[in-house]
């Protein structure tokens, strides 16, 4: 079940991406999925060089899904299986980042699955790429939220503005005592995310944990890119700022 087409993004700290991993990536490696829930979802195939990056795969993949919404619609309802299959690694990788909680995060993916399953008749995705991914990560993302307000966490702000020239956070292991730590970085990279502001923890998962395009973040909180973008820097100074105060508790 491949996630949705991300577009890659440099994020090397000179575009003020934050990454724990010394590859090319420049992806948020935030907390990984448990084992225990990793082993119950799908495989990510591998996807081949002729699919990777081609807009006419994209725009081949978004006709097929909506040719089975419209099986759906009709009454196969098992045309909704391929659906499922393709995105509940990417709906449970979201809610589990957004509220650190393994069971929480399935039962929002289950229920995100359920909402859509539920109101495919009002599904409106022509012209429009990524549209069901797009939907489904919106009604995710909504749920999650709603969570996170159940608990009636406070989130604190920090105790001053971070300029977006300080956002760039980089980590780069110069030695195997360096990699030692990794895990724990990582971890506490992970815990960090849990502490910032939903508007600021929502849109870092969107762009450096799960390297969707800006414009697929547009379409699933529903937010001007430039509002996206100021976001996307901010979080990264707060975040970068709560790692290394080394105050993750």
């Amino acid at each position: 079940m491949p996630p949705a087409d991300h577009s890659g993004h440099s994020g090397h700290s000179a575009s003020g991406a934050i990454a724990l991993d010394p590859d090319e990536s420049g992806a948020l490696a935030i907390g990984e999925i448990p084992r225990a829930y990793e082993r119950a979802l799908p495989a990510l195939p591998a996807p081949s060089e002729a699919q990777a990056g081609r807009g006419d795969q994209r725009d081949q993949r978004d006709q097929e899904e909506l040719h089975l919404i419209a099986r759906c619609v009709a009454g196969d309802v098992e045309a909704f299986r391929p659906l499922v299959q393709r995105y509940q690694r990417l709906a449970f990788s979201v809610a589990f980042r957004m509220l650190g909680s393994g069971a929480d995060a399935e039962d929002i993916a289950q229920q995100a699955f359920v909402d859509a399953f539920n109101a495919l008749d009002r599904f409106r995705g022509e012209g429009r790429t990524h549209a069901f991914s797009t939907w489904l990560l919106r009604i995710a993302v909504n749920r999650s939220k709603d969570v996170l307000k159940s608990r009636r966490r406070t989130e604190q702000p920090l105790d001053r503005e971070v300029h977006g020239g300080e956002a760039a956070f980089a980590y780069d292991p110069p030695t195997p005592e360096a990699n030692a730590s990794h895990g724990e970085r990582r971890a506490h990279l992970g815990a960090a995310l849990l502490k910032l502001p939903t508007k600021y923890r929502e849109v870092l998962i969107l762009r450096d944990a799960e390297e969707l395009s800006y414009e697929e973040i547009r379409g699933i909180l529903r937010l001007p890119i430039t509002t996206l973008k100021i976001r996307v820097v901010r979080g990264r100074a707060m975040l970068r700022e709560l790692v290394e105060r080394c105050g993750v508790t």
